[in-house]
């Protein structure tokens, strides 16, 4: 064996390359003893059920039944239990693997007889991180909580479980208790019966003092006072992730504050529920803002919403990145929701953000006015998306204006907007009088026009040939009745620059329709 593999460094490094691959693991602990253990590890070390463990012990131990559960067919002997407890103790997760479903599971008396003769705290000494639906979520509730609790240990830092079906006291001397056991933990996910119904938070629920992540799915909107007042004990708290339910009906007059939260991610069945959360709410460090609702909002209420960021937000300048999606079913029969300028300008206070990025929330009804002035208040934006969910029926934004607003923000990568294509561009000019054509900008590389309605005399791609030398991904949307096909402009883009490096003018085709665009 090589001296280089006498570094523990160096053999972990080496490993990495092959940890996507259990068999590549497994003929490389077989090579030789130094390497054994450390690719055992890493091939133990994330589990997704408790049944590759049990199919540890001999095949003559265990047994598959028709219902796919793994039962002992014979008591495995003091040495095969080893092996199993060796094999657990380099168990560093148990998750959900959403890719690929569990096929086999260890039956309930199994389990029993695993941790009469390993309690799992001994059984799993390195266990840091746990989703206990993943590993026991087939057991009937009546067991699962005190299950749970003998998982609790101050080594345990990420938890998730669900309450769906638990007797409400056993749930609160679960919560209760860790404080006390699992004094480690920074990350806690709760659901209820996946967010179908609704959880009330307690306020031991604050007390641990290590907590950084909360996911709660999902809270009584009725209730979110008490919520936050409880969640407000958690003073390490920076990312909190919330699905709402029910109807808002405890206006608060003074909000709480949540002085350490960065990331904040509300889900709600309308958008009113997560205006009435955020006014209850303010934060001093908040860098991140993601809404998703699934019932068609009016103007007035995203209008609402936006506002209540002002509030929200302590200190403008900390808000980065703004996501608002509009998840509710399209229905082609209702009109669109009208979305002027002026709803969004509110946001121009926040002038450091980078991310700005609205799904199909409405029928957005910009003017070239606003997109001028998002350069000038947004200098730093990366990701610019209006995305609409189907066919709009005008546009007051002009291509020359999404130029200009593409060619000023330096630093912009991602940018979807529907404007009007149908005019000729005008090149900007400088204080002589003379043409001044838009400085080259070499950050965007994805661009989506919408539903924008293009013709020949814009001279869409040679304008983006030639401003825009590293984009590599545009599209559109044809427009097909209420919705469009996405088509690809990639070969438009090239022949333009094809033609361009010529010195020729620009013969475009877009879909086979030869477009005559541009010419000196």
């Amino acid at each position: 064996m090589h001296r280089f593999f006498e570094f523990d460094d160096i053999i972990h490094a080496v490993l990495q390359h092959v940890k996507s691959s259990p068999t590549d693991l497994v003929n490389v602990a077989m090579t030789c003893s130094r390497l054994a253990g450390p690719a055992l590890n890493i091939l133990w070390s994330e589990q997704h059920s408790l049944a590759p463990l049990i199919m540890c012990l001999p095949e003559d131990a265990w047994e598959v039944t028709e219902d796919h559960t793994i039962n002992l067919s014979r008591e495995p002997t003091p040495i095969e239990w080893e092996r199993l407890r060796i094999n657990a103790s380099r168990v560093r997760r148990l998750l959900t693997d959403d890719c690929e479903p569990l096929e086999l599971q260890p039956s309930g008396r199994v389990l029993q007889r695993l941790f009469e003769r390993f309690p799992p705290v001994r059984l799993f000494p390195n266990l840091f991180e746990l989703d206990f639906e993943a590993a026991f979520g087939f057991l009937e509730c009546s067991s699962k909580v005190l299950l749970l609790r003998q998982f609790l240990s101050p080594r345990l830092e990420a938890l998730a479980f669900d309450v769906a079906g638990l007797p409400t006291h056993e749930v609160e001397q679960l919560l209760a208790a860790l404080p006390a056991e699992a004094y480690g933990l920074r990350q806690m996910m709760i659901l209820a019966d996946d967010g179908a119904k609704t959880f009330t938070v307690p306020p031991s629920l604050g007390k641990l003092p290590k907590l950084t992540q909360l996911a709660i799915y999902a809270i009584d909107t009725c209730l979110t006072k008490q919520t936050i007042n409880n969640i407000q004990q958690a003073q390490r708290l920076q990312t909190l992730n919330i699905s709402l339910r029910g109807t808002s009906c405890d206006a608060g007059d003074i909000p709480f504050e949540l002085p350490s939260l960065e990331i904040l991610r509300l889900f709600g069945d309308s958008l009113p529920q997560c205006t009435h959360f955020l006014r209850q709410v303010t934060t001093r460090q908040l860098q991140l803002i993601d809404i998703c609702y699934y019932k068609p909002a009016r103007p007035t209420e995203i209008s609402a919403l936006i506002e209540s960021l002002s509030t929200l937000c302590q200190n403008f300048r900390s808000l980065k990145q703004l996501y608002l999606v509009d998840s509710s079913i399209v229905n082609v029969d209702e009109p669109a929701v009208p979305l002027p300028s002026q709803i969004f300008r509110p946001l121009f206070k926040f002038n450091e953000l980078v991310s700005v990025v609205f799904l199909g929330i409405g029928d957005y009804n910009l003017d070239d006015r606003f997109i001028n002035d998002v350069a000038v208040a947004w200098p730093l934006i990366q990701d610019l998306k209006f995305t609409a969910s189907r066919r709009r029926a005008g546009c007051n934004v002009t291509f020359t204006a999404v130029m200009s607003l593409a060619s000023r923000c330096r630093w912009l990568q991602f940018l979807h907007l529907t404007c009007d294509a149908t005019q000729a561009t005008i090149i900007p000019r400088a204080p002589d009088g003379t043409n001044e054509f838009w400085p080259t900008q070499t950050a965007l590389c994805n661009l989506h026009l919408g539903y924008s309605e293009m013709s020949e005399v814009s001279g869409v791609p040679y304008f983006l040939a030639e401003v825009f030398p590293t984009l590599s991904h545009f599209y559109w949307y044809r427009n097909t009745g209420d919705f469009g096909i996405e088509i690809l402009m990639e070969a438009a883009l090239e022949v333009a620059r094809q033609e361009l490096r010529a010195g020729s003018g620009l013969e475009c085709t877009i879909e086979g329709v030869s477009q005559r665009s541009f010419s000196e």
